[in-house]
């Protein structure tokens, strides 16, 4: 299969071509190397450095996919809260044109959104209560937060658009994928996970943002990417929309805690204004995935924790 990677040198791009170069797939990555570095090399993988933007023009024919996964955005809050055209144009023009594209060549697109769409939805809500693909949404309206959700809404109706007009698309709204070789090179608000793997490793406190009460599920890399291996394989119609995340829920002080058991020693926390508009509660309803696609996830948040510390601590 022929598959073509939007953002494939990022986080979950990397392992996702990794496992399918394993397989026998051919892969072409799509990417502008604003935040990642390219490493995978293969004599099945092929790469254009470049805009998503500009993918009409950067993908020739005889690199014509099967299937586009779209994952080409920041996902870093301290960026696209300083430049926010580095979610909106993605997201938002680049969506258009990766289906311009998968017009062309009758490609499958599955577009990676993100739960932050349900935004404040569960916030009054007691703490378990999950999140499922026809929830309502809930979210401010011109604040620093907002160009990453509401591109990403955006994104998500041009795929059902594109769907409307006879295609294969899906979109997926990933919650908080982690796993080993995460970019630590910005820290800050929203990066909980790389935030205390670097202050475990510069033996720096922990940092919270906000009073560590606020909930969150974490699910890892492997479990992201064979979600997304389904959905490329998926023989029948695609569902418009799927939560893939973990329904194992923490809030960010136990997480903080749990750092703290597993690495064998005792950071100190330190806690910094919480910033406004950040949703308080997050989790997902993942029967749909499980019953559609045969997915869940395989690990819990201990093991996933361990097995991040083990390959920073080696």
């Amino acid at each position: 299969m022929r598959v073509l990677i939007t953002g494939g040198d990022g986080f979950i791009g990397q392992n996702l071509a990794r496992s399918l170069l394993y397989r026998g797939d051919h892969v072409h990555i799509l990417d502008s190397h604003i935040t990642s570095q390219p490493k995978l090399s293969h004599e099945s993988l092929s790469r254009t450095i470049g805009d998503v933007c500009d993918i009409c023009d950067l993908i020739s024919e005889n690199e014509g996919p099967e299937v586009i996964v779209h994952l080409a955005s920041v996902a870093i809050p301290k960026l696209y809260m300083k430049e926010p055209d580095f979610v909106i144009r993605p997201n938002v023009i680049g969506t258009n044109e990766v289906c311009k594209l998968a017009e062309k060549y009758k490609s499958r697109v599955i577009f990676a959104s993100t739960s932050e769409v349900y935004g404040s939805t569960i916030d009054n809500s007691t703490v378990g209560t999950s999140l499922s693909e026809n929830s309502d949404s809930h979210s401010s309206l011109l604040s620093p937060r907002t160009p990453y959700s509401v591109s990403k809404k955006m994104g998500e109706e041009i795929v059902r658009s594109f769907v409307r007009k006879g295609n294969s698309g899906c979109s997926i709204r990933f919650f908080n994928v982690v796993g080993p070789n995460m970019d630590r090179t910005v820290q800050g608000y929203g990066r909980v996970i790389p935030n205390f793997v670097d202050s475990i490793i510069q033996n720096k406190p922990l940092t919270i943002y906000g009073d560590g009460q606020q909930t969150r599920c974490f699910l890892w890399i492997n479990d992201a990417v064979s979600a997304l291996l389904k959905l490329i394989d998926f023989s029948n119609e695609l569902p418009t929309v799927v939560n893939i995340g973990h329904s194992q829920q923490t809030s960010i002080l136990d997480l903080a805690r749990l750092f703290n058991e597993i690495s064998g020693v005792q950071k100190e926390i330190e806690f910094y204004e919480r910033l406004p508009d950040e949703p308080r509660h997050r989790r997902p309803n993942i029967s749909l995935a499980k019953s559609i696609l045969d997915w869940e996830p395989t690990i819990d948040l201990h093991e996933i924790v361990s097995k991040i510390l083990t390959g920073v601590l080696e």
